[in-house]
């Protein structure tokens, strides 16, 4: 356990011992109600990367006393984490504060499998920070963003935000801009230049991402993805529409992935941790929310999930096979909901229910050898931890697959029940340090979960998560879309509800990091 992980833990049992009036929070007024929407990315007109309209702000929520209202450490950035924000009078240059801030504090918990243990990993994540002002300033927005919420009450929406964090947004978002120029016209150039110049304008697209989702209960998050979409879609759109011995194109991404490697490691790297980045959010949304709520991209990346080139475990722990049978279930349903808009749509159900086999028996094979865990003596603790993270990836996506499949059974209001016990019972044993890694699956399967006493226990998860002094990470917002949910199965009797609707009752497309 590092330094940082037992200050954490300590400084949380100590708070939750003592009364939060004693609590030393900053003097500054919150100015988060007032906030000003997030500046938008303006594509050249008449390019590929032509931006769609921005998504219009969420609908007001009111909710009821639940635990994230209860307990204040469930917001992400727990205020009990101050004890390892560096103290604002350690440096005199205030960028150089949240930039370490950013290193020390924010990265570990959104990159928990990543480690930067050496002084070679931590000068690589410095160098990329610091290397085009636009990165360098969406990172200081977020390093801001948690800065601000210490001295803020629990809330759910605009957590963080006040003008110091809208500025070095907007600085990042202007520096972007010129980025984005740059990219439009570089048709002509290299196409290695093209891929690193896209790369490098993912990393910042990212990081305003990320501040959407950590300080919102929706946010903007979804048109920076869908910019990041348009980004990639313009790199794979310079390739030639067939290699010289007339075989289909391989994706300009991978080549690159492969022969960097050879001429350019640190070109790699950074490649490389760019797109699983963007990899792990798009699977998200795609699952989320379908296939079809997305413009299609000429970026495919499920060949490198399968090919293990992208290796999403060594970053959030859930091993790339599975998240290829997520996107393979997702696009089941994409091709279903495509052949039942024929007119002359045929039965598909046999076809879809053979599909869905080969899913489930890929599925249920993987999660065989995950509950094996022969993993050698010689394993360390991150692969353990990946493979117990794996196991409750692989239950949801279990979960997902009946749930897009469930119009074979139309009379049956409830799902079976088999897969949501098996990953409520695997949460359950999971040590609360890696709970914050499953807010997807615990999600998924929570909304799918039937009985009261299971409403109970997936309550019970996140409740002891936080009584262990662990960040419970995104999985606060799972449980409000799973009790929203659960009143609508309540309120509407046999009718079929899963967290789509929820989220629509809602007014929140919650994005499950």
């Amino acid at each position: 356990m590092s330094l940082a992980d037992t200050r954490y833990k300590i400084s949380r049992k100590v708070g939750l011992r003592s009364d939060s009036s004693t609590t030393d929070l900053l003097s500054t007024q919150s100015s988060g109600d007032n906030a000003q929407s997030p500046c938008a990315l303006q594509f050249p007109a008449g390019s590929a990367l032509c931006a769609s309209r921005i998504f219009s702000p969420i609908l007001p929520f009111e909710a009821g006393v639940n635990i994230w209202q209860l307990s204040p450490e469930t917001i992400w950035w727990d205020s009990k984490i101050r004890s390892l924000a560096p103290d604002p009078g350690s440096s005199s240059n205030e960028k150089t504060r949240l930039l370490m801030l950013y290193l020390n504090v924010i990265y570990p918990i959104t990159h928990s499998f990543y480690k930067l243990d050496d002084s070679k990993d931590r000068s690589w994540m410095l160098t990329r920070l610091i290397s085009k002002p636009a990165l360098h300033f969406s990172a200081l927005s977020i390093s801001a963003c948690f800065d601000y919420s210490l001295s803020q009450p629990p809330r759910i929406n605009d957590i963080g935000i006040c003008p110091k964090v809208r500025g070095l947004q907007s600085r990042a978002v202007r520096e972007l801009q010129v980025e984005i120029d740059r990219f439009a016209s570089m048709e002509r150039s290299p196409v290695e230049e093209l891929v690193w110049a896209g790369a490098q304008m993912l990393d910042v697209i990212i990081h305003l991402q990320t501040l959407e989702i950590f300080s919102m209960l929706q946010g903007h998050w979804e048109m920076h993805h869908q910019a990041a979409r348009r980004v990639l879609n313009h790199v794979e759109g310079q390739a030639p529409e067939m290699n010289e011995d007339s075989t289909p194109k391989l994706s300009i991404i991978e080549i690159a992935l492969r022969s960097w490697s050879l001429s350019n490691e640190r070109r790699r790297h950074s490649l490389e941790f760019s797109i699983t980045n963007f990899i792990w959010i798009d699977v998200l949304a795609i699952s989320t929310f379908g296939v079809s709520n997305y413009v299609p991209c000429a970026f495919d990346y499920l060949s490198l999930l399968q090919a293990e080139i992208i290796k999403p475990q060594a970053i959030m722990g859930c091993q790339g096979w599975i998240m290829a049978c997520i996107v393979k279930i997702a696009r089941l349903e994409y091709w279903k909901l495509n052949q039942q808009s024929q007119i002359h749509a045929f039965d598909i159900n046999s076809e879809l229910a053979q599909r869905s086999e080969q899913l489930a028996a890929e599925l249920t094979s993987g999660i065989e050898r995950l509950e094996r865990g022969n993993l050698g003596a010689d394993a360390s603790i991150l692969e353990e931890d990946s493979r117990l993270v794996s196991t409750i990836w692989a239950y949801g996506a279990q979960v997902l697959r009946q749930v897009i499949t469930s119009d074979m059974e139309p009379a049956r209001p409830d799902m079976d029940q088999e897969f949501v016990d098996a990953c409520l019972q695997k949460l359950e044993a999971l040590p609360t340090r890696l709970f914050m890694r499953t807010s997807w699956p615990y999600t998924v399967a929570g909304c799918m979960s039937s009985s009261e006493s299971q409403h109970a226990r997936f309550r019970w998860i996140l409740g002891r998560t936080l009584q262990e002094a662990q960040p419970p990470g995104i999985s606060w917002k799972g449980l409000i879309v799973m009790e929203e949910c659960w009143k609508l199965r309540q309120m509407e009797g046999n009718r079929k509800f899963g967290w789509r609707e929820a989220m629509e009752s809602l007014g929140a497309r919650v994005v499950l990091t």
